[in-house]
């Protein structure tokens, strides 16, 4: 039996895989254009935007309009004692961040979410679930939940562009100080859900960062649970 070429997208895929596994492009290096790698490797521009495509989807790499294609090796730190927002700790090592609001719903909470709130099962919580980028790289997926009694304000302000949930709290309750109280890491097989929003390679691994925050008064105001790709997160720890 006759074996079946691969089609030229794929060929090229796996030689700028190699490249890249190989460290020929530095972490986070623009990679060269699709006229470049059309003429480096005497391609039409339509395969290499195949080869780019299937590149992007496996989480290799990520585009930034208007500016080109990059290696995804983002390494975003996770502070454990960090108040600082989001928005404000990716800008500060230099990268773009973008934060999407999937949901929000009041739901009835699970015994955990319950357990971590102070809260009775039959009481509502407010879910938040976010899609966090940086690059335009998909990071994390997290789920946030709020007393819906006491946080029913957070409904009201989820409207702010960009969305940005430190945002949406200072607004709601501008004297609110929240600081974390504690975090639990867990590492697991990443779900096809995950897989599918994260845009990760097959088999990567999920870091679970589970964090429970309180008010200055002492009082429980967050349950949060980020699932981040295991690529492009590290922990760190502040210890004074």
């Amino acid at each position: 039996m006759k074996k079946l070429e691969k089609p030229m997208y794929v060929k090229l895929y796996e030689k700028i895989l190699k490249n890249i596994e190989s460290k020929k492009y530095n972490s986070n290096d623009k990679l060269p254009s699709e006229n470049d790698f059309a003429n480096k490797f005497n391609v039409n521009r339509h395969t290499v935007r195949q080869a780019l495509s299937l590149l992007k989807d496996e989480g290799y790499i990520y585009t930034q309009k208007g500016k080109g294609n990059f290696i995804a090796n983002i390494k975003v730190p996770y502070s454990i004692s960090d108040k600082s927002s989001y928005t404000s700790k990716i800008l500060d090592l230099g990268y773009e961040p973008k934060t999407k609001l999937l949901s929000a719903d009041i739901i009835e909470p699970n015994s955990e979410v319950a357990k971590n709130l102070g809260l009775n099962n039959k009481l509502k919580v407010i879910e938040l679930k976010l899609l966090r980028y940086v690059n335009d790289l998909p990071i994390s997926v997290s789920y946030s939940y709020f007393d819906a009694f006491l946080y029913r304000e957070i409904i009201n302000n989820l409207d702010c562009e960009p969305f940005s949930l430190y945002k949406v709290l200072e607004k709601s309750y501008p004297s609110l100080e929240i600081t974390k109280q504690s975090t639990v890491f867990e590492s697991i097989a990443a779900s096809k859900e995950l897989n599918d929003f994260l845009m990760m390679p097959s088999n990567s691994p999920i870091l679970v960062a589970s964090t429970l925050s309180k008010d200055q008064n002492g009082n429980f105001v967050e349950y949060g649970t980020s699932y981040f790709r295991g690529d492009t997160c590290k922990i760190k720890v502040d210890l004074i």
